[in-house]
């Protein structure tokens, strides 16, 4: 699978890539450090990526924002969510701007393998939590 991270934090971005790479075999075709940086990458980039990793709060150019911005232009852009916020406030928000999935970072090396192929098949992949939370 090819994908690209979006988030600020670099010492994530870095341990997140090898994870991608050396423990699930995908390939990370870029890896920015912010929405701004994303929007920047090239088109054919972004379109060429099958799954789009993104945190939602950054400096600059928020996760939710550059996500509304890129699936705008290419509606067909898969984008998964990965924060620290597990307000469930964000759920709505976040698929409202066009986000694919939903994972929570402190549970991304248990959750992301099965996100990552629920969003490439075009299904929502919303964390169990929020959703047990939701219905109570």
């Amino acid at each position: 699978m090819k994908i690209i991270i979006v988030d600020d934090n670099n010492e994530f971005r870095s341990t997140l890539r090898f994870f991608l790479e050396q423990k699930l075999n995908h390939t990370v075709i870029a890896d920015v450090a912010s929405g701004e940086d994303f929007l920047a990458l090239n088109s054919t980039l972004i379109c060429d990526a099958d799954v789009i990793i993104m945190d939602i709060v950054m400096n600059q150019l928020n996760g939710i924002e550059a996500t509304k911005r890129i699936t705008w232009v290419h509606k067909n852009i898969k984008i998964l969510e990965v924060t620290m916020h597990i307000e469930k406030i964000f759920l709505e928000q976040v698929i409202e701007a066009g986000f694919k999935g939903c994972v929570f970072k402190s549970e991304v090396f248990h959750t992301l393998e099965k996100a990552l192929q629920e969003v490439k098949a075009g299904r929502l992949f919303i964390n169990e939590h929020l959703l047990v939370d939701k219905q109570g």
